[in-house]
């Protein structure tokens, strides 16, 4: 009988301690304030460059090493300790408002290039038009405690669209939000941003989990803001690089594969295999990907990273 009060006392204990665990490693996660972006583009709005931070913050949050900390409460801080003017953060402002929050860091960043290209060819009776939209976001995070931009880098992202006939869907735009050809070229940009920051803050990484003679699968969809007809780089990890001062700089990075994606649900995404670097079985379980550009696939090619691949080649073959 004595014994069940022990037992009772030795699980309440450790109950405890699994729990005391459990928020210690919670708040081991990096707390990361997402301010309001800017418009440093023509033909952007404030409104405009402020959804792309909500964006930011939305697929950021899927991160399971950052706590995310979105725009709303920060401007509520912010106005609660008058340290918003006009609108805008200052960058003494957004420190304050990080130390207020307890982050370590802060994320600003700016929309500095929208542009536009329309191509128009007219043919008897038809008028085909190909528009091809590209937008730049620059991105900073400051370490709250030493008010130092730590990350600073540029992002970029393309989509293009085509209409035949005697109407074209072109682009078009409110003072509230981004639609049309716009979005899938913004959503590109921010993807491709939130990889490099999971990378580097929370050594978060996206792999191949599958690998058949036809697709490839890996651990990342939706979560990371991955869409149907992206593009990636599949690569294995090599040397480690170390400079003058005996610091790491990272590893080589050994190109196996590139693909495009072809179906994307909430925790994987399923693609295709464009491009390889020799054989089937150089892609592994346990390969690195990250996002890449049209053009940086362009290059590789050039290089002769790759070759076609087998479904390539039939393709290529039905067509003829």
């Amino acid at each position: 009988m004595k014994k069940f009060p022990i037992l009772l006392l030795i699980a309440f204990f450790l109950s405890f301690i699994f729990s005391a665990c459990a928020r210690a490693d919670e708040n081991k996660n990096i707390r990361l304030g997402v301010i309001r972006f800017l418009s440093r583009a023509d033909g952007v709005t404030e409104k405009q460059a402020e959804a792309i931070g909500d964006i930011f913050a939305r697929i950021l949050a899927n991160s399971k090493a950052l706590t995310i900390v979105e725009r709303d409460r920060l401007d509520e801080i912010a106005n609660e300790h008058q340290l918003l003017k006009e609108g805008r953060f200052e960058d003494d402002a957004v420190i304050e408002v990080g130390k207020l929050m307890s982050c370590q860091y802060m994320l600003l960043g700016a929309v500095t290039n929208l542009e536009r290209k329309t191509r128009e060819t007219d043919l008897w009776l038809v008028s085909e038009k190909k528009q091809n939209v590209s937008v730049t976001l620059d991105i900073r995070v400051v370490d709250v405690t030493t008010s130092k931009i730590i990350l600073s880098f540029s992002e970029s992202g393309s989509a293009s669209q085509k209409g035949s006939g005697f109407n074209f869907y072109g682009v078009q735009t409110n003072d509230q939000n981004f639609t049309g050809i716009e979005i899938p070229a913004i959503v590109e940009a921010v993807s491709r941003a939130c990889f490099k920051i999971r990378e580097t803050y929370g050594n978060e990484y996206a792999h191949v989990i599958d690998v058949s003679s036809k697709e490839i699968t890996i651990d990342a969809g939706e979560d990371w803001g991955i869409t149907s007809g992206a593009l990636f780089e599949i690569y294995s990890d090599g040397k480690e690089v170390i400079n003058l001062d005996g610091v790491s700089m990272g590893k080589k990075r050994t190109p196996l594969a590139l693909v495009k994606i072809t179906r994307v649900q909430r925790d994987f995404s399923v693609a295709e295999v464009i491009k390889n670097g020799g054989r089937a079985s150089s892609v592994r379980k346990g390969n690195k990907i990250q996002p890449i550009s049209q053009k940086e696939a362009d290059d590789l090619i050039k290089q002769k990273f790759f070759k076609t691949s087998q479904s390539s080649k039939n393709e290529k073959k039905k067509k003829r």
